[in-house]
């Protein structure tokens, strides 16, 4: 019997998935795990195994084209494999999501953690925030946003830019969120050196920041990740008033976010070069 919800993660061998599951144990979600890696032999931890595709899109509709025909989740979250949620938040969040009938939404950043936009990161005066775009780490797709958006999911090798495109088919015409009542961790930071995927990248010859400029210049509109103006859902118990100033307040502090990620990138990126010089 299906579970209404499902968790697609793009899987290597240091994949969080197993700690998601069994962390997890009355969770509401079935799991497809689509290997990158070797495939570890004998797990039997989730509902469905594949592999294949080049990146986390190829992957997901390589195992879409094949799956069974009574497959029909309400909602389903497409996970990097170094995303961590604590016990039981993946099921909360995908809750919410069913409940508030969200189109695409995606689990805030925790603050500190391994961050790329600001306007992502969590902020504690909201439920839930109306944002121009959410980024591939973690999306969240209703059964209509994935039929309407599983077009772009090839659009770029690197996958950059693939969420501009998700923002710019919509066209303001569904609400995008950010889940703040649920925070996740990014848990892998890199040592300032290019991973193996953008090794293959370069060795096939694709610049994942051309592919992004070709992105944003057909959707000139959504430059920058900002949450927008209206349409979020206050923590319920803040009088509205109070909470919309704490949230705007604390949408203006999240330059502490943005300062800390540099100084981090800066010191890994000297470290790295460091151990180079030094052939380690």
């Amino acid at each position: 019997m299906r579970r209404p919800y499902l968790v697609f993660v793009r899987a290597g061998e240091d994949s969080l998935h197993r700690r998601l599951i069994r962390e997890d144990p009355a969770r509401n979600w079935d799991c497809c795990v689509s290997w990158y890696a070797t495939p570890a032999p004998q797990e039997q931890l989730a509902e469905f195994y594949s592999s294949g595709g080049f990146n986390k899109f190829d992957g997901f509709l390589e195992f879409w084209g094949q799956r069974p025909a009574d497959l029909a989740y309400r909602q389903l979250l497409l996970l990097d494999d170094d995303v961590y949620l604590r016990p039981g938040d993946v099921s909360r969040f995908l809750r919410i999501c069913d409940e508030y009938h969200t189109y695409l939404a995606q689990p805030a950043l925790r603050w500190f953690t391994n961050t790329t936009l600001n306007a992502l990161v969590r902020n504690p005066a909201c439920l839930l925030r109306r944002v121009s775009y959410v980024e591939v780490m973690a999306p969240c797709f209703s059964q209509r946003a994935l039929a309407e958006l599983l077009g772009t999911f090839g659009m770029t090798r690197s996958t950059w830019g693939t969420d501009l495109a998700w923002a710019g088919a919509i066209d303001g015409r569904e609400p995008i969120y950010v889940v703040d009542a649920i925070g996740m961790d990014h848990t892998r930071a890199g040592d300032g050196r290019p991973g193996l995927f953008y090794r293959r990248l370069a060795a096939m010859g694709v610049d994942p920041y051309a592919e992004l400029k070709a992105v944003q210049q057909r959707y000139p509109a959504l430059r920058t990740s900002r949450t927008l103006k209206a349409g979020h859902v206050l923590r319920p118990g803040l009088p509205p008033a109070l909470a919309r100033t704490l949230m705007w307040c604390i949408e203006r502090l999240k330059f502490i976010v943005r300062l800390r990620k540099r100084a981090l990138f800066r010191l890994r990126y000297w470290r790295a070069s460091l151990q180079d010089a030094l052939g380690r």
